[in-house]
């Protein structure tokens, strides 16, 4: 997450960065949202429009909207009933508020379309309670002028305990020692939160874990507690630093898990490669199941966490995590096995990087599991599968963001010989040196 030197890439990072912050419906996805505006009645406007409905209405109407844009998409097979969320409302594992100057004071806004500081339906009770606190501490005159270098507040980590992540503009010794101050104040008040960090961003992005900008020291930087976040899932515990990229409805962690391992289900053996690996969430999870594990993700930090992982899964099968860009480049400088290989990519919202999919395909894996954190990039990303020769065999949807019309896709694919692959072709021997 620190390379400048590519724009393309810096803004994929960003946007994964903030991937499962619903809200913003690209247009890509149009066809669902008229399908999904139809179903309930509702304009879908605001963080969270689906909040104030009965979750059954809500499950109903997304699944129903969901299974004819699906079927419209590709009729190669139908979609599943999307898997419900354990949690419906207050379920956000991250949560956030940006900081607003107004009236000469300073407002946390959870939502920015109209800078309100009301708590949000999907974030658990004690978040609310912090962020309360917080917006009352930072607006006493004696922190009013500290207060200024705030761009966000963060909460992440589990149900039972918490980090609060505070986003800087700038990082001095009266800003650490402020904050610091502040943040003991806030857990004397709320015995959840156990840890805070200053993350710093001098550019005060609209992204609260952007990457964009270089500087000079540490990006993120412990004012007290553990030095990583924990959570459990499956009864496996994962650890990992407080900027990696985790889901933000842990709930449904262990049904997406499960799922998972269903899709790629092929008896046991060959070769998994994890591409957007994070901190091992799939890889160490289902590591059992082949005689190798190879994980890549362009955030150096998530890849330690992810060695750190395995290491405690006790997993005895061969293993490694590379921290690289994910692109046509590295994709295809992957180590070749006579092992049968098993692709999971879970990219950003954005998408895959081109020739991603294509390099992916040329290696001819027995499957390839494509997770979709929204709607919008998979008629494109299919039609490059289809163009390599490869086609879906099954799509589950799971809800990962209830209250809001944003879900989660997993969609098997599979070479289909039947498949005209117009267009495609073997990488040339320049794509082949690359």
């Amino acid at each position: 997450m620190k390379d400048t030197a590519n724009l393309s890439t810096r803004r994929q990072r960003m946007k994964r960065s903030n991937k499962n912050q619903p809200g913003e419906k690209p247009a890509g996805n149009a066809g669902y949202i008229r399908r999904l505006v139809h179903e309930t009645g509702r304009q879908l406007s605001g963080p969270e429009p689906l909040a104030p409905m009965d979750y059954r209405d809500e499950i109903r109407c997304k699944d129903r909207a969901f299974s004819s844009y699906w079927y419209e998409l590709t009729r190669a097979c139908p979609a599943s009933s999307i898997i419900e969320s354990p949690l419906p409302r207050h379920y956000r594992t991250t949560s956030k508020r940006r900081a607003h100057r107004r009236g000469g004071g300073l407002v946390l806004s959870s939502d920015e379309s109209a800078l309100s500081d009301a708590p949000s339906l999907l974030e658990p009770g004690f978040h609310a309670d912090i962020f309360s606190r917080l917006g009352s501490v930072l607006n006493e005159n004696a922190n009013r002028k500290i207060s200024g270098s705030l761009n966000f507040a963060v909460i992440r980590g589990g149900y039972d305990s918490a980090a609060l992540i505070f986003n800087v503009t700038e990082i001095s010794a009266a800003i650490v020692n402020a904050f610091t101050g502040i943040a003991e104040r806030l857990k004397e008040s709320n015995t959840k939160l156990d840890a805070a960090f200053l993350y710093h961003d001098p550019e005060g992005s609209k992204y609260y874990f952007n990457t964009s900008s270089e500087i000079d020291g540490p990006r993120m930087k412990r004012l007290f507690g553990p030095g990583e976040l924990s959570v459990t899932v499956n009864e496996a515990r994962y650890s990992f630093a407080p900027e990696c990229f985790s889901q933000v409805n842990l709930s449904i962690c262990g049904a997406m898990l499960d799922a998972a391992k269903r899709l790629l289900d092929h008896g046991g053996g060959g070769r998994l490669v994890d591409l957007y690996c994070g901190y091992g969430f799939f890889s160490c999870f289902l590591s059992g199941d082949y005689d190798e594990v190879i994980g890549v993700d362009y955030g150096r930090a998530a890849i330690e966490s992810a060695r750190d992982n395995m290491k405690r899964s006790g997993y005895r099968g061969r293993w490694d995590f590379h921290a690289r860009r994910i692109d046509r480049k590295n994709v295809s400088a992957l180590p070749q096995t006579r092992l049968p290989e098993y692709f999971l990519l879970d990219p950003p919202r954005s998408g895959t990087a081109p020739g991603v999919i294509e390099n992916i395909a040329s290696r001819g894996p027995e499957l390839a599991l494509n997770v979709f954190c929204g709607l919008e990039t998979i008629p494109g990303e299919l039609a490059r599968w289809a163009r390599c020769g490869y086609g879906p065999v099954e799509c589950a949807p799971l809800d990962m963001f209830p209250g809001t019309p944003e879900i989660e896709v997993m969609v098997l694919l599979k070479r289909d010989f039947s498949i005209k692959r117009e267009g495609a072709r073997r990488p040339g021997r320049k794509e082949r040196r690359a």
